[in-house]
């Protein structure tokens, strides 16, 4: 991540961007406080964890975990979210010294990392009616095998509330961001701060008395880059199987129009490498597929 001096008279545009923000928050949540005084406010916490390990003539260990708190005001709603994915897998190498008659087998065995993806997400909506509200949200990202070795993003606007009912909820939400990324290839023809827009739907069905459908969709749009659009889609189906245990199975699709950068050796056509690199765009698309078990309080 490149470092920015500056003066301790001034300020950062990213220093400025989160303090706003932060303001903003706590000016909404003491005035939630301050209209329900005589209301307490009701806090809902998950943790999930999900694992597989492969072992035997292939190895490999996933694991997936995710934390969530949820507060909710008559008027108000904060939500603090962290979760990530990681997978290691062992390569063995056999090799076999001697004759076909006679050898002796070595076995190599070479781990490494080959999936990545940490988060956490704040987000505060207060309701001006029962169909319009505004939000303040901060976002940060680690997905270093999709080329971005931290992003962060401020995030303010408005949206609409079309469906709040027991066994539905729909909503939207429009609004405007500043991002700050590093990427683990730096490209030298994009800027790593720049403003955009975003567009957003939060989707909620409870299908049966146990089970539930959950879809939130982010798009955002840089304004810097126009060629530049991320989405980030995630469903969710949790099953109750008691009153504080959930199975869940989740599907994320995370898709950028224009992708990171990597380096990639340049070898000659016998394969001989020639010491040189080049940089080249990482797939478009990502897809998150997990099971995990929940719980809730």
């Amino acid at each position: 991540m490149n470092l920015i001096r500056c003066r301790v008279t001034e300020r950062s545009p990213r220093s400025s961007a989160i303090a706003v923000l932060a303001v903003f928050l706590l000016f909404g949540a003491s005035g939630v406080r301050a209209q329900d005084a005589e209301k307490k406010l009701g806090w809902k916490y998950s943790a999930s964890l999900g694992w597989l390990w492969v072992g035997g003539n292939s190895e490999s260990n996933s694991f997936a975990f995710g934390l969530e708190a949820r507060g909710k005001w008559e008027k108000s709603e904060l939500l603090l979210k962290a979760g990530g994915t990681q997978t290691e897998s062992t390569l063995k190498t056999r090799t076999a010294i001697g004759t076909v008659d006679e050898y002796v087998l070595q076995e190599e065995s070479q781990t490494e990392r080959t999936a990545e993806l940490y988060f956490a997400r704040g987000r505060y909506d207060y309701n001006i009616s029962k169909y319009v509200f505004v939000f303040g949200g901060v976002d940060w990202l680690r997905n270093k095998f999709a080329g971005i070795d931290s992003r962060e993003l401020v995030a303010l606007g408005a949206g609409n509330t079309w469906f709040d009912k027991p066994v539905v909820r729909f909503k939207t939400d429009y609004g405007v961001t500043y991002t700050f990324e590093s990427e683990v290839v730096e490209n030298p023809f994009v800027k790593t701060d720049f403003p955009g827009a975003r567009f957003g739907y939060d989707f909620w069905w409870k299908i049966t008395t146990t089970t539930e459908f959950a879809s939130v969709f982010i798009a955002d749009w840089n304004l810097d880059n126009t060629d530049d659009v991320r989405i980030d889609c995630k469903n969710e189906l949790p099953v109750s199987i008691s009153d504080h245990f959930k199975l869940k199975a989740g599907l994320q699709l995370l898709w950028r129009n224009d992708p990171a950068l990597t380096s990639v050796d340049v070898y000659d056509t016998d394969m001989t490498p020639v010491g040189d690199t080049v940089l080249v765009p990482l797939d478009e698309l990502d897809t998150i597929f997990t099971v995990s078990l929940v719980f809730e309080m």
